[in-house]
């Protein structure tokens, strides 16, 4: 798996020395167009293998890591992470961001995502986003429509726990 081989590599930064430049200049690239800011090129080119949305998203999960500072949670897909922010804030607008996000395209994917992070408490399954996003545009939207399940699901959990309280 290219998610679980690249998280490791993005936690070996994080543990070594060399963190508070790499993280610095990863999210930094946020701001720029994906694999464009040359200060996180030596972060996450060594790692790249391919062009294209390939590296873009390698680029994308990286500064989203770096902006996170590292927190990865195993088996928490942002769908989930998003969910639990809706429900902790009671709020419509992270249902309206999420909804948004499943429709974005290559121009809009990294603002979007970007946006649903900084929603987000706690960690998120890098690994599993970065296969997500390396699949992002398949015709058949299949991680779009896994991601709603995910989030209206948990939303059905949800429920259910609170009928089983009262």
């Amino acid at each position: 798996m290219k998610g679980a081989a690249f998280l490791e590599w993005l936690t070996s930064l994080q543990t070594g020395t060399s963190w508070t430049p790499a993280r610095a200049a990863l999210r930094r690239s946020l701001a720029f167009p994906l694999g464009a800011y040359p200060p996180a090129m030596p972060y996450v080119e060594p790692f790249v293998r391919e062009e294209g949305w390939g590296r873009e998203a390698h680029y994308l999960v990286a500064g989203l890591f770096a902006l996170m500072d590292g927190a990865h949670q195993s088996g928490r897909s942002l769908a989930q992470a998003l969910w639990a922010a809706g429900k902790e804030r009671d709020s419509k607008s992270v249902e309206k961001r999420f909804l948004a996000l499943l429709d974005a395209d290559r121009d809009q994917i990294a603002f979007r995502l970007r946006q649903a992070v900084g929603l987000v408490e706690g960690g998120l399954d890098f690994a599993r986003l970065l296969e997500d996003l390396l699949d992002w545009f398949h015709p058949n939207r299949r991680v779009q429509a896994r991601w709603a399940r995910e989030f209206y699901g948990a939303k059905e959990e949800g429920v259910k726990e609170e009928e089983v309280a009262e």
